[in-house]
């Protein structure tokens, strides 16, 4: 009788571990299914050429901004994201650009091409150096005397 209420116990917490299991497991589907959409896989210019179904997809693309391309025009942002095989796409923005997008520095964009195979970009990010300190921060440093860059 002891073995047999036993058992009884085992089976229900077997059944217990199986249903959380379950719903874990179905939990994590549903989350994945459901932000799939707003994934972007980062990539060069040179790996777009390797993706079909461009336009479909939302992508981070990372680079370099090309020399003298980067241009304001009719409140829009255009400028050539280059990678170091010197392949570029050519991207639009409408927003104002971080401070710290120059030529020639990192630049990471997020959006989609459009038709014409112009990457319209909804965000934009300036990449920097581990040494980077904002302007406000090295002017404090030089009011108070403690300033040792350049």
């Amino acid at each position: 009788m002891r073995i047999i209420k036993l058992n009884n116990q085992i089976k229900k917490r077997f059944i217990f571990l199986i249903i959380i299991f379950i719903c874990f497991a179905s939990s994590i589907v549903l989350i994945s299914y459901s932000l799939k959409d707003q994934i972007a896989y980062f990539v060069s210019p040179s790996d777009l050429e390797k993706i079909d179904n461009i336009e479909e997809r939302y992508l981070k693309v990372g680079g370099l901004v090309k020399k003298n391309s980067l241009q304001f025009k009719n409140n829009l942002w255009t400028f050539e994201v280059t990678d170091e095989s010197n392949h570029s796409i050519k991207v639009e923005y409408s927003k104002a650009l971080p401070s710290l997008v120059e030529e020639n520095k990192g630049i990471i964009v997020e959006g989609q091409f459009s038709k014409n195979n112009v990457f319209i970009a909804d965000i934009v990010l300036a990449k920097h150096d581990e040494n980077y300190m904002p302007q406000s921060a090295i002017d404090k440093l030089k009011e108070e005397g403690i300033w040792r860059g350049e």
